[in-house]
């Protein structure tokens, strides 16, 4: 009777094991095809991972530029409109800009350093970055991002 209770929990655990094994296998095999992806500390499965990430490239033509934005923003700030210079950045960063702008002695300061122009640095698909020449030893950098529609927006300044 013993050697049967053994025996059905060594067959037990022997299939524990193997099932164990495979499914590391299968999940090893996964991995190697690109079909599950480790981002930030959790595995995602390809569907997944795009229904998280959407893809950022838009292959729609642009219906402004990036100096455009640049100088219409700049305009807004220096006609102390600052709503319609909110306007210019994406919406997602539009609340911290809108923090930082209530703060109207920095505020003031840094529309007055502000240059008229902006140089070109890179375009990237619908990523584009722009140097700011500010007059300072370190390097300022405005970045725009097109969004879905075409329309170039600033992302960060």
């Amino acid at each position: 009777m013993a050697k049967k209770v053994f025996k059905i929990i060594g067959i037990i655990l022997a299939v524990i094991v193997l099932a164990v094994f495979l499914f590391l296998l299968w999940n090893y095999i996964r991995i190697q095809r690109g079909d599950l992806v480790k981002w930030d500390n959790q595995w995602y499965t390809q569907k997944e991972l795009e229904e998280k990430f959407p893809p950022q490239e838009y292959d729609v033509p642009a219906k402004n530029t990036p100096e455009q934005i640049y100088a219409k923003f700049r305009q807004a700030l220096l006609d102390n409109d600052i709503e319609l210079a909110l306007e210019q950045i994406r919406e997602e960063n539009r609340d911290g800009y809108r923090e930082a702008f209530k703060d109207e002695e920095k505020l003031k300061e840094w529309i007055g350093e502000l240059p008229e122009n902006i140089i070109k640095e890179n375009e990237y698909n619908n990523l584009a970055y722009y140097d700011l020449d500010m007059g300072t030893e370190y390097k300022n950098t405005v970045s725009f991002t097109k969004n879905q529609n075409g329309y170039w927006e600033i992302d960060q300044i």
